[in-house]
């Protein structure tokens, strides 16, 4: 970097623009990532389902996507390194293939969405509360067990079947599930799944993200995942880096300084940061 400002991470690979639900283009994303003296930015919009289009990019804007951010990253490369993402949700299929055929550097797997075992029907878990609170009350005859257990073994196939870089908000279930209103955190049962998912993960070489969007959107106030489970991630050697899930510019760099201090509390040393084309170890 040109100016050696102290910075708790100088990165950020999650954020959404104007192609999906985000409020601000490509471009004034690299701009602020600049003015922070970021090493890299990336931006990862949505990915097409054909049952939610309201929050995801459309088939035709996800290659426009792309094709303006190729542009970006050359128009920007002597001040920053750019990257090409997409925040990939379990239900659009993406593999490493595809990636490379639609010229990705990195891809996001985010779990959103639970479908019901007999109906064609999609529950969303992280929309808003009532809409979480439907899919409890219709998923597997009202079992919120089955619907959060369903969640993670989502996350279990996409690990293994579609390889993603890196993991998306793992425990993103817990969001609206402030005081413990749907299911208990420190239950036997749910502990039991987050390793077993942990346990899976491990035997990859996906990257788990530690996201702070819970927290600038008022939800959490603490980051995904829970620090219960970065201990466990940390006992397993799983890799982490640490991203905003913005929305909006502002939020580029949310609550960074508090979870690099977070996670070297746990025990961590470093987090991983895409640098030269590839993901190396950033010492905190």
């Amino acid at each position: 970097m040109k100016n050696q400002k102290k910075i708790s991470f100088p990165s950020n690979l999650h954020g959404h623009t104007t192609y999906c639900d985000g409020k601000n283009r490509a471009e004034e994303y690299i701009l602020a990532a600049i003015e922070k003296n970021f090493v890299s930015v990336g931006l990862s919009g949505h990915s097409y389902v054909y049952f939610d289009k309201e929050p995801n990019m459309s088939l035709e804007g996800t290659l426009k996507y792309i094709e303006e951010l190729k542009i970006l990253k050359e128009k920007y490369k002597d001040k920053i390194q750019v990257y090409i993402g997409i925040e990939a949700d379990f239900y659009s299929g993406f593999n490493p293939k595809l990636d490379k055929n639609l010229g990705l550097d990195y891809r996001i797997g985010s779990v959103h969405y639970v479908k019901d075992k007999v109906k064609d029907k999609y529950y969303c878990v992280d929309n808003t509360p009532e809409i979480l609170a439907y899919a409890i009350e219709n998923y597997d005859n009202g079992d919120e067990k089955s619907l959060i257990c369903a969640y993670y073994d989502n996350i279990i196939e996409m690990i293994h079947t579609q390889k993603p870089d890196i993991l998306g908000h793992l425990d993103l279930v817990r969001k609206f599930n402030g005081d413990g209103k749907y299911f208990d955190e420190n239950s036997e049962w749910y502990n039991k799944k987050v390793d077993e998912v942990l346990g899976e993960i491990s035997k990859t070489d996906a990257i788990v993200e530690i996201n702070t969007g819970g927290i600038s959107r008022g939800w959490t106030k603490t980051p995904y995942p829970s620090a219960f489970i970065l201990k466990k991630i940390l006992s397993k050697n799983i890799p982490i880096t640490l991203s905003s899930d913005a929305h909006s510019v502002e939020n580029i760099d949310y609550y960074f300084k508090e979870s690099v201090e977070l996670v070297k509390e746990i025990g961590f040393k470093s987090l991983k940061i895409m640098k030269n084309a590839k993901f190396e170890d950033f010492e905190i």
